[in-house]
């Protein structure tokens, strides 16, 4: 985007609160990780524990030491169209027959910046980016007890929507479009 996209605009809100809203409405505590991520009231922002840059699996690392609950919902801040519903649906479906992340699937892929994970994952991450991995998709390949979810997607709302990152001017005037309807 070559800018900071978390504030653009969407529907009249910038990306980042309409995250926040959609995972507040099933979260009691919501936490902003990074370096310069924005200020927003209602969450609290805490840095990256590791230095140098090492990605979303170093930010999930961060949220989980920094959360107070066992579950945890992780979601990139440029999705406008992620709805409470979903939030709570996943977050309800983790840890029932053991699973220890629960993650969107559609078009053929995975979504793990927009899935429920459980805090006992923590050690395993850390062990993960101790060992070089930087891949979220590829860490989950790993882990025994994720849960891959895909038709129920669709009670929600279009899975390309819900499931939709704002990463290009072509990605912003679309989804301003879809919210303007």
């Amino acid at each position: 985007m070559g800018r900071d996209k978390l504030s653009l605009e969407v529907g009249g809100l910038p990306l980042i609160e309409r995250v926040r809203n959609a995972v507040a409405a099933s979260c009691e505590e919501v936490i902003l990780v990074g370096g310069d991520v924005i200020r927003l009231r209602g969450a609290r922002h805490v840095p990256d524990v590791r230095a140098g840059g090492q990605g979303p699996l170093a930010g999930i690392e961060a949220g989980l030491a920094a959360s107070k609950h066992d579950r945890v919902f992780v979601a990139a801040g440029d999705m406008p169209f992620l709805s409470p519903g979903l939030v709570g649906f996943l977050l309800g479906r983790l840890c029932r027959d053991g699973s220890v992340a629960v993650i969107p699937q559609h078009g053929g892929m995975s979504h793990p910046l927009c899935g429920a994970y459980a805090r006992a994952l923590l050690p395993r991450v850390g062990a993960a980016l101790d060992g070089g991995a930087l891949s979220v998709g590829e860490f989950l390949d790993g882990v025994v007890g994720v849960e891959y979810v895909g038709e129920e997607l669709r009670r929600f709302g279009a899975p390309d929507l819900l499931l939709m990152n704002v990463n290009s001017p072509r990605d912003l005037e679309e989804a301003r479009c879809e919210a303007g309807r």
